[in-house]
């Protein structure tokens, strides 16, 4: 019974220090604009993601405009959370922080996988993907490509300023 209590004793103490060394399990998740220090002092060996999940996708234009939620969770800091919308340039995958404009065509968002737009009259398919994520110490989130719809080749990368505004 001893050699129980002392093999459960271990297993709460190897968790107790697991978490302090992670310092982000077991926190509640309050998002704010911007993520800010939570003053734990906590030492993390990993320090968060970034992402950006797309609700909205349309082109108009010759563009291909993307709606929708970037968050930023560092380890041991409230994490942050602002809604975008960018314009994707076919031509080169260059984006710009704007909304689509109101002629824009809506483009169906599959329930799985990548999101692919071909605009009317382009050559080039913008591919999105809604699961992307890099670290938070990176200053852009590649979110996608854009290939020769032809050959199927990869002509540039998709890349969204992640620095958080505000």
């Amino acid at each position: 019974m001893r050699d129980r209590a002392k093999w459960m004793c271990g297993i709460a103490a190897t968790l107790a220090a697991m978490v302090s060394v992670v310092g982000c399990i077991g926190d509640s998740v309050e998002y704010g604009p911007c993520p800010k220090d939570r003053q734990h002092g906590v030492s993390c060996f990993w320090e968060g993601g970034i992402t950006f999940e797309p609700d909205r996708v349309s082109q108009a234009d010759g563009f291909v405009f993307v709606h929708g939620e970037m968050t930023w969770g560092p380890c041991a800091m409230t994490p942050g959370k602002q809604i975008r919308s960018y314009r994707i340039n076919p031509a080169d995958g260059s984006t710009t922080q704007m909304d689509a404009p109101a002629n824009a065509e809506p483009v169906a968002i599959p329930a799985e996988g990548m999101i692919e737009v071909v605009p009317t009259g382009s050559m080039r398919r913008v591919r999105i993907d809604p699961d992307a994520v890099i670290s938070v110490t990176q200053s852009k989130l590649p979110i996608g490509e854009v290939l020769d719809e032809a050959t199927g080749m990869s002509l540039a990368v998709i890349e969204l300023a992640a620095v958080c505004d505000g």
